[in-house]
Formats: structure tokens, sequence, C-alpha cells
């Protein structure tokens, strides 16, 4: 096995707690080398044969192909430890071909039209409404899984928003790979309220009060006038919850309305204008990349920014390698307003898996593959996925997992990036032994569970509009633009309100229509 270089127990911990996250969200594995995995035979450890009793009855292994993104360095050798073990405790042949992420996402349509196809393969979460897809469920080449899933109890255990939000015409054919569906968190520094004796906002005008004392108040006490509120990149939907506009969308009576029609949408937008007007947000938030955003904060010129609750913690390492362990970070998700307690919920899933009935051919073969992905959410996997090889990266203590020390030769960046973030669909920590946690992984964790009784869906999820993909991205161009002139300043209230109208002329209204026609369709 390749040998991994993390030596500390947070390296450790929070690349196994982030693997799902982090890894999972790449897309891009340029430099990655591609693999062709047929199965092998050695336990992992001496918990390898516990997999017997979820495939009871069964001698031989059974043969699944699969092929997936893998955004690593280069995928591991077909003998390795991690892949044995979990074809053990599945008791399966896995041939898996792993392809950097932009390979596999040109392969993906020219691999469904020659309808050559592996056993099941992930569709990427952007390419869920693409027509290629769109088209093969439509022909039929998929099986529709829905009338299955409550054989399975860990695949059952996924939220029943996540199947919605992939559903097709109200049928379920893909198994999502979870998410939190609601992980929106505004972070902030911890030690500056602490300093200047301030408690974490609850409310829209105690955030506001937090940003001024972040610019006005000296909060890392060195006596100089250098930093400020929030760190802001792009334009987006930050605050539109909290003053209750929808999530992207609202219906009414069948009805679709756009956010940027409503007046809660615009008071969201005088609301950012005002932080931009008084200098607690970065006057060039509409072309600050990324490293700029981010560096920000983790260097002590902002204490804000916006981002999601798996990222704080990174955040927090970054801060106290820059400026010391005195500076620490927390987050909160929700601003209560007017309308309440909101947040606006995303997909919850990194893509999903489709299962070909080319490959496929019966009900019975189609069970044992979904069978496939229920074993892999049990606790031996879970357990895997979540604290890496029992004896290597961590032990049991109390019924918890403990993270030792880690060695170069720990296997955590193969589990991670090779099988935890292409293979999961239940997330891992749904059913693995509970463990050692800081503060903040606690946090996360706390707040993606709150946070979805208080989640606003968008109602289009799961709906198809063929303008929309066919002129959305510069239909989208049209508001985000008028979104940045009317934060500076340059366009008026009712030059807004014009900019939504021709929004509505070039497009948005056929758009509105045709999610009406599809709504009304699955609900019919």
């Amino acid at each position: 096995m390749k040998n991994v270089n993390v030596r500390s127990k947070k390296g450790l911990a929070l690349l196994l707690a982030a693997a799902m996250l982090i890894v999972g969200a790449c897309s891009n594995g340029a430099g990655t080398k591609p693999a062709n995995n047929g199965p092998t035979a050695s336990p992992v450890s001496s918990n390898a044969n516990q997999g017997a009793n979820s495939t009871e009855g069964e001698e031989e292994p059974f043969p699944i192909s699969l092929i997936y993104n893998f955004d690593g360095v280069e995928f591991p050798a077909p003998n390795n430890e991690i892949q044995t073990y979990i074809e053990s405790v599945t008791n399966t042949k896995l041939t898996i071909s792993a392809l950097p992420g932009s390979a596999f996402e040109e392969k993906l349509p020219v691999m469904i039209a020659s309808d050559d196809m592996p056993d099941a393969f992930p569709i990427p979460r952007r390419h869920q409404k693409l027509p290629y897809v769109i088209n093969a469920i439509q022909s039929g080449v998929f099986w529709e899984i829905g009338p299955y899933l409550d054989q399975f109890p860990n695949l059952s255990k996924i939220n029943p928003v996540i199947y919605e939000n992939i559903s097709y015409e109200g049928k379920i054919y893909g198994l999502p790979r979870e998410r939190a569906l609601a992980r929106r968190a505004i972070q902030y520094r911890a030690d500056w309220l602490a300093n200047l004796n301030m408690e974490e906002p609850k409310t829209i005008d105690e955030f506001y009060n937090m940003l001024v004392a972040f610019k006005n108040n000296d909060p890392d006490g060195n006596n100089k006038h250098d930093t400020y509120g929030l760190s802001a990149k792009e334009v987006g939907v930050w605050f539109a919850p909290y003053f209750g506009a929808p999530n992207q969308w609202k219906v009414e009576d069948g009805k679709f309305i756009r956010d940027v029609q409503t007046e809660e949408f615009l008071n969201a937008l005088k609301f950012e204008k005002k932080l931009y007007d008084e200098g607690l947000m970065n006057r060039d938030f509409a072309v600050v990349d990324r490293a700029q955003w981010s560096g920000a904060v983790e260097t002590g010129q902002a204490g804000v920014r916006i981002d999601v609750t798996g990222s704080t913690i990174v955040l927090d390492t970054a801060a106290k390698e820059n400026l010391g362990e005195e500076a620490s970070f927390s987050m909160l998700s929700i601003l209560e307003g007017e309308h309440g307690k909101r947040i606006n919920m995303e997909g919850g899933h990194n893509g999903f898996f489709l299962f070909p009935k080319s490959s496929i051919k019966t009900e019975e073969h189609l069970l044992r593959v979904l069978k496939f992905f229920d074993d892999l959410a049990g606790e031996e996997i879970s357990n895997l996925f979540q604290w890496g090889v029992e004896g290597v990266n961590y032990e049991v203590v109390d019924g918890k997992a403990v993270v030792l020390e880690v060695n170069s030769d720990a296997p955590a960046i193969e589990i991670g990036a090779a099988y935890a973030a292409p293979l999961a669909t239940l997330m891992a920590a749904t059913n693995a032994i509970p463990g050692e946690q800081t503060e903040l992984q606690m946090l996360e964790v706390k707040l993606n569970e709150e946070n979805v009784q208080y989640g606003v869906a968008d109602p289009t999820m799961p709906l198809i509009s063929e303008t929309y993909l066919e002129q959305g991205a510069q239909l989208e161009t049209i508001l985000t633009d008028a979104h940045i002139k009317f934060v500076m300043g340059s366009i008026t209230e009712e030059q807004w309100k014009a900019e939504v109208n021709t929004w509505l002329e070039r497009g948005g209204a056929k758009i509105i229509a045709e999610y009406e026609e599809a709504y009304a369709k699955v609900n019919q």
C-alpha cells in the first residue's frame, strides 16, 4: 500500500471526518491515474468475517462491476487491504474502473449512448438534469429502484427529501450519495466576540451589530483600525431566507414565483447593500477569488465568512496556523427574523448511482446490487469509512472510537478518496460507532441535524424546464449583474425591478410555465 504522510491525531481526524465532504465535492481529478480493479482476498483486520451475517446463504462472492470518479492521486492496487475488507464484509467480487473526475464526466454520455455500462455508476450532481441523463431515463435505460428501497434498512434511512430531489416525474431511479441537506454556516471569530464581551448573534440585528463591532472596536486588540466584518465572495442569497424569501422558487396553488420577484428578496438585497455602504464587507466582493476570500478570514483581516458547516474545522485550523492558537472560529446557521427561523436546503447529495438494465438483467440481480450498497452502509464499513482501520487508525474504548497516533503506513487517503467518498450512500456517521470529537465537530453534527426542521426547500429540484437547461446560464447573468449593481449603488430599486422584468421577458416567464406544467404532471 502507498504510504500516507499524516502524522497527528488532528490530521487524521480532520481527513477522515471531512473525506465525505471535501473529497466527495471535488470534480476535477487532474493528475489522477485511472485503475481497473479486480477482486482480491486478504482481510484488513480481525473483523473481516463479520460481514457473513449480511450475506447469509451465499457461498460464492457476488461479482459487481463499478465505474466512478476518483479524485485522489493514484488509485490503490487491486490487492489492497481496504478493498479486500469491503469485499469480505459484503461477500462480493468488485471490478472497479476509477477515472479522474474530468475523464469520468466525459465518458458518461458516450458510455450511456453505447449501452456498454457496468452494474452501477454515479451521475455527478450537476449532470442531474442534463439531456443525456434525462433522455436515457425517459427511454427506460435504468431501473426504477423506488419500489424496492423499503427492503433495505440502511438505504431507507436516507432522508426522503433527498430521494424526492433526485426523482424524475415522481419516480426514483437514483441512489443518492447523501450529504447534509441544510449546511449553510456563518463562520465567525469566536475569540474576537469574546474580546468584545459580545454573545453569539441570534437575530439579523445582532449579526449586524457584530459586524459593526468587528470593524470599529479593535477586536484583535492591536490598537489598529485594520479589521472588518464580512469577507464576501461574488453574490449570493446568503441573507434571503432570514428575510422570508423563497429558496430560489416557491409554489402557491400551482403557480411558481422566483425569489427575485418577491419583496422579501429585495429586503435581503437592501441589507446586503447596507453592509457594503458601511464598509462592513469587502468592496471587491464581486471579483475576489476563493483564495482571497478565504485568506481574509484566515489571516485576521475579516472576522466572518459564509460557507458550509463542514469547512469550519479547516478554517479554524488555518487561522491557528497563521495567527496562533488563540485564534478560534465558531459557527451558526440561522438568524431569526420576522418570518421566524429559516435556512435554505440544498439537494442533499453529491450525485447518485444509476443501475442499467443492460447489465442488470433481472430483478434478483438488481436486489443483490442494492444489497451491496445497503451492506456498505452497515456498521462494519461505516466504521471503516468514518474512522479508518481498527488497530491502525483508531481503537475502541468504552464503546467509542479513539483516534490513534498515525504512522506513515496509515491508509487514510486510500479509504477516503478511493472508497468512502465515491461509494458511500448513507453518510458513514449514521451507523458508525461514536467517537472522540472536537467542539467544532460536535457543533457541525448538531447544526446539520437541527437545521433540517427549519429548512426551506426548492420545489424545482425534481422538475425539468427545457428553457432553463438551454438558456438558464445566460438568464441568470441578468439577475447576477443587477444584484451586483444594486448592492454597489449603480442602480435604483426601480431599475432592479426592471431587470427582473427583463429576465421574465427573455425567458423567465417560459421557465415558470414549464415548471408549472412539470409540477402539475407530478401532482395530478
